[in-house]
Protein backbone atom coordinates (compact mmCIF):
# COMPACT_ATOMS: atom_id res chain seq x y z
CA UNK A 1 0.00 0.00 0.00
CA UNK A 2 0.92 3.66 -0.95
CA UNK A 3 1.34 6.06 2.08
CA UNK A 4 0.17 9.59 1.20
CA UNK A 5 2.79 11.51 0.70
CA UNK A 6 3.12 14.56 3.14
CA UNK A 7 2.52 18.41 2.24
CA UNK A 8 6.37 19.61 2.21
CA UNK A 9 5.16 23.32 1.69
CA UNK A 10 1.96 23.62 4.41
CA UNK A 11 2.88 27.07 5.19
CA UNK A 12 3.69 28.82 1.39
CA UNK A 13 -0.09 27.45 0.63
CA UNK A 14 -1.30 29.10 3.26
CA UNK A 15 0.30 32.44 2.72
CA UNK A 16 -0.65 32.04 -0.79
CA UNK A 17 -4.48 31.69 0.15
CA UNK A 18 -4.33 34.62 2.55
CA UNK A 19 -2.70 36.86 -0.12
CA UNK A 20 -5.17 35.34 -3.31
CA UNK A 21 -7.55 36.86 -0.42
CA UNK A 22 -6.35 40.00 -0.32
CA UNK A 23 -5.36 40.85 -3.49
CA UNK A 24 -9.08 39.87 -4.87
CA UNK A 25 -11.20 42.72 -3.16
CA UNK A 26 -8.12 44.86 -4.15
CA UNK A 27 -8.67 44.12 -7.83
CA UNK A 28 -12.25 44.51 -7.77
CA UNK A 29 -11.92 47.95 -5.87
CA UNK A 30 -9.13 49.18 -8.28
CA UNK A 31 -11.19 47.84 -11.66
CA UNK A 32 -13.99 50.02 -10.37
CA UNK A 33 -11.86 53.14 -9.57
CA UNK A 34 -10.22 52.37 -12.76
CA UNK A 35 -13.56 51.83 -14.64
CA UNK A 36 -14.78 55.25 -13.14
CA UNK A 37 -11.73 57.42 -13.92
CA UNK A 38 -11.68 55.57 -18.16
CA UNK A 39 -15.83 57.22 -17.61
CA UNK A 40 -14.34 60.77 -16.58
CA UNK A 41 -11.49 60.67 -19.83
CA UNK A 42 -14.20 58.96 -22.33
CA UNK A 43 -18.20 60.02 -23.68
CA UNK A 44 -19.20 56.43 -24.03
CA UNK A 45 -20.54 56.43 -21.00
CA UNK A 46 -22.07 59.61 -20.87
CA UNK A 47 -25.93 60.11 -21.02
CA UNK A 48 -27.17 61.14 -24.07
CA UNK A 49 -30.80 60.07 -23.49
CA UNK A 50 -33.34 59.64 -20.97
CA UNK A 51 -36.34 57.83 -21.92
CA UNK A 52 -39.87 58.22 -19.93
CA UNK A 53 -42.82 56.71 -19.66
CA UNK A 54 -46.18 56.18 -17.94
CA UNK A 55 -46.09 59.70 -17.51
CA UNK A 56 -49.39 61.88 -19.01
CA UNK A 57 -50.04 64.76 -16.22
CA UNK A 58 -46.50 65.87 -15.82
CA UNK A 59 -44.52 66.67 -18.66
CA UNK A 60 -40.80 64.62 -19.50
CA UNK A 61 -39.01 68.27 -18.68
CA UNK A 62 -40.67 67.76 -14.87
CA UNK A 63 -39.40 64.75 -14.32
CA UNK A 64 -35.82 65.65 -15.59
CA UNK A 65 -35.75 68.90 -13.45
CA UNK A 66 -37.33 66.66 -10.26
CA UNK A 67 -34.73 63.78 -11.47
CA UNK A 68 -32.10 66.36 -11.91
CA UNK A 69 -30.30 64.44 -14.43
CA UNK A 70 -27.93 66.42 -16.65
CA UNK A 71 -26.96 64.94 -20.07
CA UNK A 72 -23.44 64.30 -20.96
CA UNK A 73 -22.40 63.26 -17.15
CA UNK A 74 -21.26 60.07 -16.66
CA UNK A 75 -24.14 57.04 -16.85
CA UNK A 76 -22.50 55.14 -13.86
CA UNK A 77 -22.62 58.33 -11.46
CA UNK A 78 -26.17 57.94 -10.87
CA UNK A 79 -27.56 57.13 -7.36
CA UNK A 80 -30.82 55.52 -8.91
CA UNK A 81 -32.01 54.92 -5.15
CA UNK A 82 -31.77 58.72 -4.16
CA UNK A 83 -33.59 59.54 -8.16
CA UNK A 84 -36.60 57.52 -7.18
CA UNK A 85 -37.02 58.85 -3.68
CA UNK A 86 -36.62 62.34 -5.29
CA UNK A 87 -39.60 61.34 -7.53
CA UNK A 88 -41.53 59.95 -5.17
CA UNK A 89 -41.78 63.48 -2.94
CA UNK A 90 -44.02 64.92 -6.02
CA UNK A 91 -47.60 64.25 -5.27
CA UNK A 92 -48.63 62.56 -8.85
CA UNK A 93 -45.57 60.41 -8.75
CA UNK A 94 -47.27 57.29 -6.72
CA UNK A 95 -44.52 55.03 -7.78
CA UNK A 96 -40.92 55.63 -9.92
CA UNK A 97 -38.44 52.52 -11.39
CA UNK A 98 -35.08 53.96 -12.83
CA UNK A 99 -32.55 52.04 -14.71
CA UNK A 100 -29.72 52.41 -16.98
CA UNK A 101 -29.92 51.34 -20.32
CA UNK A 102 -25.64 51.05 -21.46
CA UNK A 103 -23.82 52.74 -23.05
CA UNK A 104 -25.62 55.93 -22.19
CA UNK A 105 -29.40 55.61 -22.11
CA UNK A 106 -31.34 56.35 -18.85
CA UNK A 107 -34.86 54.91 -18.48
CA UNK A 108 -37.25 55.82 -15.90
CA UNK A 109 -40.79 54.68 -15.67
CA UNK A 110 -43.58 56.39 -13.86
CA UNK A 111 -47.16 55.45 -12.50
CA UNK A 112 -49.05 58.46 -11.44
CA UNK A 113 -51.89 59.63 -9.06
CA UNK A 114 -55.05 60.00 -11.42
CA UNK A 115 -57.12 62.90 -10.45
CA UNK A 116 -60.87 62.21 -10.50
CA UNK A 117 -62.70 65.53 -8.83
CA UNK A 118 -61.66 68.67 -7.32
CA UNK A 119 -62.10 70.51 -4.14
CA UNK A 120 -62.86 73.63 -3.47
CA UNK A 121 -61.32 74.72 0.00
CA UNK A 122 -59.26 78.20 -0.08
CA UNK A 123 -58.76 78.00 -3.10
CA UNK A 124 -59.02 74.76 -5.86
CA UNK A 125 -56.98 71.26 -5.45
CA UNK A 126 -57.37 67.96 -6.70
CA UNK A 127 -57.77 64.67 -5.14
CA UNK A 128 -57.13 61.24 -6.62
CA UNK A 129 -59.68 58.15 -5.40
CA UNK A 130 -57.74 57.64 -2.15
CA UNK A 131 -58.07 60.89 -1.39
CA UNK A 132 -54.48 61.92 -1.73
CA UNK A 133 -54.24 65.81 -2.27
CA UNK A 134 -52.92 67.36 -5.99
CA UNK A 135 -51.94 70.63 -7.06
CA UNK A 136 -52.88 72.28 -10.18
CA UNK A 137 -51.07 71.07 -12.63
CA UNK A 138 -49.10 72.67 -15.40
CA UNK A 139 -50.53 70.24 -18.32
CA UNK A 140 -54.25 70.82 -19.15
CA UNK A 141 -55.93 67.73 -17.91
CA UNK A 142 -57.78 67.39 -20.99
CA UNK A 143 -61.51 66.46 -19.54
CA UNK A 144 -63.78 67.59 -17.03
CA UNK A 145 -63.73 66.54 -13.51
CA UNK A 146 -66.45 67.25 -10.60
CA UNK A 147 -66.16 69.90 -8.11
CA UNK A 148 -66.84 68.68 -4.13
CA UNK A 149 -67.64 71.97 -2.63
CA UNK A 150 -69.65 73.57 0.64
CA UNK A 151 -66.21 72.72 3.02
CA UNK A 152 -64.99 76.18 1.93
CA UNK A 153 -65.46 76.89 5.80
CA UNK A 154 -63.32 74.25 6.77
CA UNK A 155 -60.19 75.13 8.97
CA UNK A 156 -58.13 72.01 8.26
CA UNK A 157 -55.37 72.57 6.23
CA UNK A 158 -54.83 70.42 2.88
CA UNK A 159 -51.44 69.99 1.72
CA UNK A 160 -50.39 68.19 -1.84
CA UNK A 161 -49.25 64.72 -1.40
CA UNK A 162 -51.08 64.06 1.79
CA UNK A 163 -54.12 62.59 2.48
CA UNK A 164 -57.19 64.91 3.04
CA UNK A 165 -57.88 65.41 6.47
CA UNK A 166 -61.96 66.01 6.54
CA UNK A 167 -63.78 62.28 6.90
CA UNK A 168 -67.03 63.95 4.71
CA UNK A 169 -64.65 64.84 2.04
CA UNK A 170 -63.24 61.47 1.76
CA UNK A 171 -66.15 59.85 2.16
CA UNK A 172 -67.68 61.81 -1.16
CA UNK A 173 -64.26 60.66 -2.89
CA UNK A 174 -64.84 57.31 -2.08
CA UNK A 175 -68.40 57.54 -3.81
CA UNK A 176 -67.33 59.86 -6.73
CA UNK A 177 -64.61 57.07 -7.21
CA UNK A 178 -67.14 54.32 -6.82
CA UNK A 179 -69.38 56.03 -9.55
CA UNK A 180 -67.09 56.51 -12.13
CA UNK A 181 -66.35 52.74 -12.02
CA UNK A 182 -70.17 51.58 -11.65
CA UNK A 183 -72.13 53.63 -13.86
CA UNK A 184 -69.30 56.13 -15.84
CA UNK A 185 -72.15 57.83 -18.11
CA UNK A 186 -73.26 59.40 -14.27
CA UNK A 187 -69.46 60.63 -13.58
CA UNK A 188 -69.62 62.35 -16.99
CA UNK A 189 -72.70 64.40 -16.25
CA UNK A 190 -71.68 65.82 -13.01
CA UNK A 191 -70.26 69.22 -12.64
CA UNK A 192 -70.55 69.90 -8.65
CA UNK A 193 -71.47 68.17 -5.96
CA UNK A 194 -72.48 70.78 -2.73
CA UNK A 195 -72.33 70.02 0.60
CA UNK A 196 -75.42 72.27 1.78
CA UNK A 197 -76.93 72.65 5.64
CA UNK A 198 -77.80 69.87 7.54
CA UNK A 199 -75.86 67.49 5.54
CA UNK A 200 -77.85 68.15 2.46
CA UNK A 201 -76.37 67.73 -0.86
CA UNK A 202 -76.87 69.20 -4.33
CA UNK A 203 -75.69 67.56 -7.34
CA UNK A 204 -75.10 70.23 -10.49
CA UNK A 205 -74.94 68.64 -14.18
CA UNK A 206 -72.23 69.87 -16.90
CA UNK A 207 -74.99 71.07 -19.06
CA UNK A 208 -77.69 73.58 -18.32
CA UNK A 209 -76.46 73.02 -14.38
CA UNK A 210 -79.42 71.37 -13.33
CA UNK A 211 -79.80 71.37 -9.58
CA UNK A 212 -80.41 67.29 -8.37
CA UNK A 213 -81.65 67.07 -4.83
CA UNK A 214 -79.97 64.56 -3.06
CA UNK A 215 -81.23 65.28 0.42
CA UNK A 216 -79.35 64.22 3.86
CA UNK A 217 -80.01 60.60 2.86
CA UNK A 218 -76.95 57.71 2.00
CA UNK A 219 -74.66 59.48 -0.59
CA UNK A 220 -73.93 56.12 -2.15
CA UNK A 221 -77.84 54.94 -2.67
CA UNK A 222 -79.01 57.94 -4.08
CA UNK A 223 -76.50 58.67 -6.79
CA UNK A 224 -76.90 54.66 -7.04
CA UNK A 225 -80.83 55.65 -7.70
CA UNK A 226 -79.93 58.80 -9.85
CA UNK A 227 -78.14 56.24 -12.06
CA UNK A 228 -80.66 53.96 -12.53
CA UNK A 229 -83.03 56.50 -13.57
CA UNK A 230 -80.27 58.00 -16.01
CA UNK A 231 -80.73 54.47 -17.53
CA UNK A 232 -84.24 54.62 -17.95
CA UNK A 233 -84.10 57.17 -20.12
CA UNK A 234 -82.34 54.98 -22.20
CA UNK A 235 -80.06 57.70 -24.42
CA UNK A 236 -83.60 59.78 -25.35
CA UNK A 237 -83.20 62.51 -22.46
CA UNK A 238 -80.81 63.50 -20.46
CA UNK A 239 -80.23 65.03 -16.72
CA UNK A 240 -79.73 68.09 -18.09
CA UNK A 241 -83.03 68.32 -19.79
CA UNK A 242 -84.69 68.64 -15.92
CA UNK A 243 -85.29 72.28 -14.13
CA UNK A 244 -84.38 70.22 -11.26
CA UNK A 245 -84.91 66.83 -10.11
CA UNK A 246 -85.55 66.06 -6.41
CA UNK A 247 -84.70 62.97 -4.73
CA UNK A 248 -85.83 63.62 -1.57
CA UNK A 249 -88.88 61.54 -1.44
CA UNK A 250 -89.05 58.09 -0.60
CA UNK A 251 -89.32 55.50 -3.58
CA UNK A 252 -90.05 58.40 -6.03
CA UNK A 253 -88.00 60.88 -7.90
CA UNK A 254 -89.65 64.92 -8.44
CA UNK A 255 -88.92 65.82 -11.59
CA UNK A 256 -89.72 69.38 -13.51
CA UNK A 257 -89.36 69.44 -17.33
CA UNK A 258 -87.68 72.57 -18.26
CA UNK A 259 -89.82 75.07 -20.37
CA UNK A 260 -88.73 75.34 -24.04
Amino acid sequence: MKTEQKDKFPIFKIICRIGIGILLPVFFVLLIRGSNSWCSYTDVFDISHVNIQGNTILTDLEILQIANIQLDTCIKSLNLASIQKQLETNPYVRAAAISRDYPSHVNILISERVPICYISHKGLFLADAEGIVLPIPKRSLGTNLPVISGFESDSLDYFPGYYIPNESVQEIIYVISGILNSAPNLYSEISEIHHWKNDNYILYTVKSGTPIYLGNKSLPEQLNILANFQTRLNGKRHLSDYQYLDLRWNKQIVAKERRS
